[in-house]
């Protein structure tokens, strides 16, 4: 199981890095407002703030912010991939094009593409745990107030790597880590965790 955890996250790893040759031309990577509830908050990498609204897109390098009773799902460009962010969330889009979880908690993956089209894998961050979902994958990824970060997997699987060790998680699983480093599991979606899945997941 080690053995077959970091064979993957080396494939995904790589293939991360060699997505600026598979998309040839040059693509923005960009967060694009697909639906909107209550106010959703944009901070661009200049530190000018506002509120998004329908079709707004958000640039690498910004932050969007969701307040307690609002919520957004974005497009993740040029992925294709959706991305929902419950209230009280808060992402930004690095200049390293990881979609990093700062707080709250988003689930995201690719619908099925189009004829003579791909899904790729999505690199994220959560804390100090790096995540690969999985091109065919739909997963979630919370991180709360203390920096626990919880990775949970409905569909596809997710690699996850943490001070150089890499665990698989399958699907209808997750893996609950702590600010430290440590983690447990991957073990199978507690009742909150699929309640979270049933309240949240947008597919």
């Amino acid at each position: 199981m080690v053995v077959r955890c970091f064979v993957l996250g080396a494939i995904f790893l790589g293939c991360i890095s060699s997505l600026s040759g598979v998309f040839s031309q040059p693509q923005p990577f960009i967060l694009q407002v697909l639906e909107l509830k209550g106010e959703v908050i944009a901070v661009l990498s200049r530190g000018e703030e506002g509120l998004l609204k329908m079709g707004d897109q958000v640039p690498m390098g910004s932050v969007v912010r969701t307040t307690r009773k609002s919520s957004v799902v974005l497009v993740w460009l040029p992925y294709k991939a959706r991305v929902k962010m419950a209230p009280e969330t808060e992402v930004q889009l690095t200049p390293a094009r990881v979609l990093e979880v700062r707080q709250g908690r988003i689930w995201v993956g690719t619908p099925p593409p189009a004829m003579g089209e791909r899904r790729y894998p999505l690199p994220l961050q959560g804390g100090i745990a790096q995540i690969v979902c999985a091109p065919d994958g739909f997963i979630s990824v919370a991180r709360r107030a203390d920096g626990k970060v919880t990775v949970s997997v409905d569909e596809g699987s997710a690699v996850v790597s943490v001070a150089g060790k890499t665990v698989l998680v399958p699907p209808k699983q997750m893996l609950l880590l702590t600010s430290q480093g440590s983690w447990m599991g991957p073990i199978p979606l507690t009742k909150q965790e699929q309640l979270m899945w049933d309240m949240g997941g947008v597919w």
